[in-house]
């Protein structure tokens, strides 16, 4: 069996959006409709990679890496942001992060010397917070994001997904 790191392509669409289905539903996971179709145009148009780790035609993970993030601090410093890194629940704590996260910041570091990652704080991320700290990730000196806007003291917000620390390495 083999395992493979590879980008996006046209023909491995289609088996991404039925293989992510299938690893997924059962968690109540889902992703918009056309999503990977929209990543492989923003792909093609070299404004995101996207990368999937595979072994043979089971789906092992992924991630994009944004070239233009949506977090202002990272636009504003040119920072290529690191973002939705997945690895399917059968395949998790084999390695199959850290490979996908050695992968891109690879590719990150041949264009810039700095790679970000928006994290979420709530304890479903604990093992991927644990695991950036453990790469060399730091808080970015700005405050945490909620819904993409700053925290301010004394805000009230919930713990869920859009409740994100920000982090960045020097490669």
């Amino acid at each position: 069996m083999t395992e493979t790191i590879e980008k996006l392509t046209l023909e491995r669409l289609a088996w991404l959006t039925a293989e992510f289905a299938t690893a997924f539903s059962k968690l109540g996971w889902d992703r918009p409709e056309g999503y990977f179709q929209h990543c492989f145009e923003a792909q093609v148009q070299e404004e995101i990679v996207f990368l999937l780790a595979r072994r043979d035609e089971e789906l092992l993970g992924f991630l994009k890496i944004m070239w233009q993030p949506e977090y202002t601090p990272f636009q504003e410093q040119g920072i290529p942001e690191i973002s939705d890194l997945i690895v399917t629940p059968a395949n998790r704590r084999q390695g199959v992060a850290t490979r996908l996260m050695d992968r891109a910041e690879a590719i990150i570091r041949a264009r810039n010397p700095i790679a970000g990652l928006g994290v979420g704080l709530h304890p479903g991320y604990t093992a991927a917070q644990r695991m950036y700290v453990r790469r060399g990730y730091v808080p970015d000196g700005h405050p945490l994001t909620y819904h993409n806007e700053f925290v301010v003291e004394r805000q009230e917000v919930r713990l869920d997904d859009e409740l994100i620390l920000h982090l960045v390495k020097e490669l």
